[in-house]
């Protein structure tokens, strides 16, 4: 076959879906020799897609068409039928609507429907291509490729997808978060991490942490209520780490952090490297998650492998893919929120249970078993 992959999100400021396109594209290079794969991407994604991709089989295609453009649902149809592919996985919902050949689309989460910011929530023109486009992906595509239960009963919910086109496959966790499996003990283990960590952080007590995207729909402005609450009202000593790149779209949320009575005991890192990542993980007391939706939930499942109790909204994904080893409080309940905080941290023998449980729940994610399912599917 000759399998055509939209990449355009491979490089590393793109997030969640960024690290979605890396896994894939790296874990089909380790197992597929045969198949013939054509890999587009931008001129932005290029040096990290040349230093990392070298499989004789996949050879790259740079385009410089940006996501959600009109190019993408001009130019890019040209672009792609030129090479007369088998078949072709856009790795995001946004596709060229009128591409007439097999394509399979992997659909994230719905946030764009239910969250609507910036230009697409004052601009209702923006609001219904954003839908149009999606409803076409759901409608003509060979395959949707959800990536959790909650996920593809959205699509079916809100875009009338048909279930059995619809396809659950979970994504993975990269080896270099399992940095406490089968080591020394965890409490050693989390020491030594603690004091790398406090070092790159500047953090100087104990510390929560929170890393995501800075949106609304994260729940930050609620995180940070109740890090004032479990401050004053239960007088807990830490921290709160708030990492991930500040959003210019959204300054309501380093505002809420400057207006804090506790704005001092708030570490805002900005974008942290990936490598860095494991040791920050390992080194919080909690990794809280208060996103009122999420299509899967990376960050916490990463937490957890790296030995910390992980606190989350109860709601869309997070109970299906956190299992029993989270708690859970009621999203956007504030106190709520903080009495599950105070309680896990007042818990050694709680938080043991939870690390062990973490480290159980983050073993049934893998990258490699995502590509593995996902060639099947393009066979």
């Amino acid at each position: 076959m000759k399998i055509g992959i939209d990449a355009r999100f491979y490089r590393k400021e793109t997030a969640g879906i960024g690290r979605y396109t890396r896994a894939l594209i790296w874990e089909l290079a380790k197992i597929d020799q045969k198949n013939e794969y054509v890999v587009f991407i931008t001129p932005e994604d290029e040096k990290e897609y040349d230093e990392e991709v070298r499989s004789k089989n996949f050879r790259k295609s740079v385009v410089s068409i940006k996501h959600y453009s009109l190019a993408e649902q001009t130019k890019f149809i040209s672009v792609l039928n030129k090479e007369k592919l088998d078949i072709v996985h856009f790795l995001n919902f946004n596709h060229p609507i009128f591409y007439q050949s097999k394509f399979i689309v992997t659909i994230h989460d719905l946030t764009v429907l239910y969250f609507p910011v910036g230009r697409q929530q004052k601009d209702s023109f923006r609001r219904w291509a954003f839908k149009a486009v999606m409803n076409n992906a759901v409608k003509r595509s060979n395959k949707v490729i959800a990536v959790s239960k909650a996920t593809k009963n959205d699509i079916i919910k809100s875009l009338n997808g048909n279930q059995e086109k619809i396809e659950v496959i979970y994504e993975g966790i990269d080896p270099n978060y399992r940095i406490t499996y089968n080591t020394k003990p965890v409490t050693q283990e989390r020491i030594d991490i603690n004091n790398v960590t406090r070092y790159t952080l500047h953090v100087t007590k104990p510390y929560l942490l929170f890393l995501s995207q800075w949106r609304p729909h994260k729940g930050l402005p609620d995180l940070i209520k109740a890090f004032e609450n479990l401050k004053s009202k239960h007088k807990i000593p830490h921290q709160l780490v708030i990492g991930g790149k500040p959003n210019p779209a959204f300054p309501e949320i380093p505002q809420a952090i400057r207006n804090s009575p506790y704005a001092s005991e708030i570490i805002t890192p900005g974008f942290i490297p990936e490598e860095d990542l494991p040791a920050i993980y390992a080194g919080a007391d909690i990794f809280i998650f208060p996103s009122h939706y999420e299509g899967f939930g990376l960050p916490p499942l990463e937490a957890m492998a790296c030995g910390t109790p992980v606190v989350a909204a109860n709601v869309s994904c997070m109970p299906e893919i956190l299992g029993n080893a989270a708690e859970y409080f009621v999203c956007k309940d504030i106190d709520n929120m903080a009495e599950k905080i105070s309680n896990v941290l007042k818990d050694k023998s709680r938080q043991k249970e939870m690390i062990e449980l973490g480290f159980k729940q983050a073993r049934k994610y893998s990258w490699a078993k995502m590509a593995e399912e996902t060639l099947a599917l393009y066979r």
